[in-house]
């Protein structure tokens, strides 16, 4: 079964995570959706200076990609900053990814871990699950697996789906937890079923491991952990 190696690669957090989104953004949402980028940097640029920390966000990610503006990496930090200070999910994510980049600041794999590391208990899925990934690879930090599962599953919480997929491989190596197949089966199915590629591959080696009665108790298995999640979500709502 395979894992592809992952060094510290950060996807920037732009205009994900809706869940962060205040009212008095949405017009600027709009507009960026449909690639009206300086009306977008206009409303983003008036609701952060009423103190809207998404909107300073959005206002930062549009510096960085240049979007209704020039290009400016600095003025984007500044602005992640700001919202990071308190405790912005998003763009603590995305202060990780310019220290590791070097994108604005000096490159700084320290600096890129800690925000790393704060945007992961500030929320963050994308985070949570790539601080995961280190302590599973020992990349930046002693390797640790009980830790890489306990981030995975927070992902996981938050529906990421390539977590899923961890922790079955974690399930299915014994790396963290005992060994136990029909619940490494049950994680990987449920991301394969989310149209993980990885997933699908690791998915066809259980075709050697499992009868077809164990198959059948995996995805029974994989069906009452999603049940369980979505009622978690229902619960916080």
């Amino acid at each position: 079964m395979t894992s592809k190696k992952r060094y510290i690669v950060f996807i920037l957090n732009l205009f994900i995570g809706i869940q962060y989104v205040f009212a008095d953004v949405n017009d600027g949402l709009m507009a960026y959706s449909k690639k009206d980028y300086t009306k977008a940097f206009n409303e983003f640029e008036e609701s952060s200076s009423q103190g809207d920390l998404a909107a300073t966000h959005y206002l930062a990610s549009m510096y960085y990609q240049g979007f209704g503006t020039s290009k400016d990496f600095n003025k984007a930090v500044i602005l992640f900053e700001k919202s990071a200070n308190q405790g912005y999910a998003p763009s603590l994510a995305n202060l990780a990814v310019m220290y590791a980049k070097g994108d604005g600041v000096h490159q700084n794999m320290d600096r890129a871990l800690e925000y790393q590391s704060r945007a992961a208990k500030a929320g963050d899925a994308q985070s949570q699950f790539l601080l995961g990934q280190m302590y599973r690879q020992g990349e930046y930090v002693q390797q640790h697996y009980e830790k890489a599962l306990l981030w995975y599953l927070k992902s996981a919480e938050q529906f990421y789906v390539p977590a899923y997929n961890e922790i079955g491989l974690l399930y299915a190596q014994g790396q963290g937890v005992e060994t136990d197949y029909i619940i490494a089966y049950a994680w990987i199915f449920l991301a394969a079923e989310k149209g993980d590629s990885e997933a699908k591959l690791n998915l066809k080696n259980f075709d050697r491991i499992l009868n077809k009665s164990q198959i059948k108790e995996g995805k029974k298995v994989a069906r009452s952990i999603l049940s369980q999640y979505e009622k978690s979500l229902k619960s916080v709502k």
